[in-house]
């Protein structure tokens, strides 16, 4: 299936009917390239598809229609796409709505019109509905958005990092499981139908079984009633949190932080002024105590070697004063107790020996005669030596670590000071600060506790479940109690085969893609992916949807742990594995996909995924995506190129063949 030529009329920037014909390469290949600034109108292009093949709300439709037409009471929108069919058949869908003659029209006043012509033919009016299954047939709903997606439907599957139940519900969409379901779920209901003609409801057992299994189920649906709200509640609050972020970014320039964390950085930055202060206020508690002797610090040890040495001196004076008592008293240590050599010594020799110990003692050591500049006495040598000792051991020496805290205090307090955006603030943006803080507060804690309440309904929701399930089984083996003729017993039990089959068939069907759909996935990793020769396998549980990536070392990594990009492409891979997995040969639309990609990523996605998207593969890019190396990379592949336009003073959207660079070339 591919499409041939879109027609947009009255929409948006689209004031005049626009045809925007998609070609063939001489080679088969339908890689077509629009390209278009920001506002220009491509979402409009994906959005003029969807609303052609589906229809939409008349509020949506009129809100969007031309500002000027809409001005001048022109309330009239259409879209038309030519498709080709697997079969080469041809089939014309357009889609209108009106609003008549009324003079000032409202969205209420839209009329919707649907036309299909098949091969040249067109559809009664009478099969409209007809014609619409069989859109929807041909090109269900539920999975375009594997074919249909744009940057933000790729970040916003990057970003959820519990992916399982969105996983599950888009491969069920991609597989058709939701009808094969149904079909099992009509069998059921044909065979309870059928069964309630040959039973008696007069039997008090199964009526009160009955009544129980409709009082739980009534109590399921009133549970799931309940589910549907908290979950509208719930994407109101993350529209409105992400409305909050936006307009904060936009004011602020920065990312929103929570209040705590504020709170926390301005607790870091009264802790640290609070630290300065004491610090401060210790380094002048000593410098007015022991500063001025500590300046001296230096000087304490010649005071100590002056000290001594005057001391030694002054015992060396001594020694001189006494020289004669000393010497007779060493002289009677020789003899006295008694003597110490052989011969004792005579007189003569005695008074010899005196004589030379007194001059002796009476020159003392010349050396030793140094000059008093203290000349302390031995009471004031010790107070002095105390009072250095004491000093050297005081804390003035930790001045210096100190002053050191000093200037780190300071450092950490004039960064916490210059973060502190609020401080910053004029008044105004102070109010709208906090407003906005307050909202995205509030829409956070109302989003975590709809989280909660959701997963409380849904465990009720399982247990009503499992109690019908129960209670479905005991009227099953009441209704086996009774004698039912053979033809119906053989029509339930058939009934109960086929609904069995249908239910094994789901279960194998589902394992065997989702082994097909991690096959494709990884696939297209590998090609996308700047670390693919890290990573060995990609796996998802086929009962739970959990995906696995493994590295060569068969480590596994969360894919929380990847980088952004990398998160982008794997969703990229992802979408493309569920497309291939659907085996649908649909068109890929592909609107700004490169946005927040680094140039690596995006060359492994314009030389690997463009050209391997799909048979018919539509790229909606600004210049700075597909930008002028990009476009020489991928137009040997393109079928054709072409650029929107837009009039800022009209206000209008043109479409003109040729991209950015070459789009006066033709």
């Amino acid at each position: 299936m591919k499409f041939r030529k879109l027609t947009i009329e009255n929409y948006k920037s689209f004031q005049f009917s626009t045809e925007i014909v998609f070609p063939t390469g001489a080679d088969g290949s339908s890689i077509f390239l629009i390209g278009g600034m920001n506002g220009a109108g491509k979402t409009s292009i994906m959005e003029a598809v969807t609303f052609c093949l589906y229809g939409g709300k008349s509020d949506d439709i009129f809100r969007n229609i031309n500002r000027r037409e809409k001005a001048k009471g022109n309330a009239n929108v259409s879209f038309e796409i030519i498709i080709e069919m697997d079969d080469c058949s041809e089939l014309v869908v357009k889609r209108s709505w009106t609003a008549g003659a009324v003079s000032e029209p409202k969205s209420r006043d839209l009329t919707e019109r649907l036309v299909v012509v098949r091969d040249g033919k067109r559809v009664s009016v009478q099969n409209q509905e007809i014609w619409q299954d069989f859109i929807r047939a041909a090109i269900p709903p539920g999975i375009t958005q594997f074919f249909f997606f744009d940057g933000e439907k790729i970040q916003e599957i990057a970003a959820d990092d519990h992916s399982e139940v969105r996983l599950k519900s888009s491969l069920e969409a991609a597989l058709g499981i939701q009808y094969i379901n149904r079909l099992a779920s009509d069998i059921i209901y044909i065979k309870q139908e059928e069964r309630k003609g040959f039973i008696a409801i007069s039997d008090e057992d199964l009526e009160f079984k009955q009544s129980e299994l409709k009082r739980e189920k009534s109590k399921q649906a009133r549970k799931e009633q309940e589910r549907d709200g908290l979950r509208l509640e719930f994407d109101g609050f993350r529209t409105q949190l992400d409305e909050s972020k936006k307009r904060f970014e936009a004011t602020f320039h920065t990312a929103p932080e929570s209040r705590e964390a504020m709170r926390e950085q301005d607790k870091k930055r009264v802790q640290a002024a609070n630290r300065l202060a004491q610090v401060e206020s210790e380094v002048r508690a000593l410098c007015e105590k022991s500063l001025p002797f500590s300046i001296a610090g230096k000087l304490f040890d010649g005071i100590r070697q002056q000290i001594e040495a005057e001391r030694e001196s002054a015992s060396g004076e001594a020694i001189k004063e006494n020289a004669a008592a000393l010497a007779k008293r060493i002289v009677r240590v020789v003899e006295e107790p008694e003597p110490i050599y052989a011969e004792k010594l005579s007189s003569e020799r005695m008074k010899e020996l005196e004589s030379r110990i007194y001059r002796m003692l009476k020159e003392g050591d010349p050396n030793a005669d140094i000059s008093k500049v203290l000349d302390l006495s031995d009471r004031d040598a010790a107070r002095v030596l105390n009072r250095m000792e004491a000093l050297e051991n005081s804390d003035i020496f930790l001045l210096k670590p100190l002053i050191e805290e000093i200037r780190e205090l300071e450092t950490q307090v004039r960064q916490f000071e210059g973060v502190a955006l609020g401080g910053a603030l004029t008044p105004t943006e102070r109010e709208l600060f906090d407003e906005l803080q307050g909202s995205m507060e509030s829409c956070s804690t109302q989003i975590g506790r709809k989280t909660e309440q959701i997963r409380l309904v849904e465990e009720d929701i399982l247990a009503l479940q499992k109690r019908i399930a129960d209670i479905e089984v005991e009227i099953e083996k009441l209704y086996e109690k009774h004698n039912v003729s053979k033809e119906k017993a053989d029509f339930i039990e058939e009934c109960d085969s086929i609904a069995s089959v249908l239910n094994q068939f789901i279960v194998r069907l589902r394992k065997n893609k989702v082994h097909l759909l991690q096959e494709k996935t990884f696939e297209m990793y590998r090609l996308l992916s700047s670390r693919s020769g890290l990573i060995k396998d990609i796996s998802i549980d086929d009962k739970t949807y959990e995906i696995k990536i493994t590295d060569r070392n068969g480590h596994e990594i969360r894919k929380s742990a990847l980088s952004a990009g990398e998160k982008e492409v794997f969703a990229i891979s992802l979408l493309w594995g569920l497309a291939q997995t659907s085996e649908l040969k649909l068109p890929i639309i592909i609107d700004t996909p490169l946005s927040r990609l680094d140039s690596a990523h995006r060359d492994n996605i314009v030389n690997n995924y463009f050209p391997n998207a799909g048979e018919q593969v539509i790229i909606l890019s600004t210049d700075t995506e597909i930008d002028a190396n990009y476009y020489r990379s991928l137009k040997p592949r393109l079928s054709g190129a072409a650029i929107l336009e837009f009039d800022q003073r009209q206000e209008l959207t043109t479409f003109r063949q040729g991209y950015f660079w070459e789009k006066n070339n033709g």
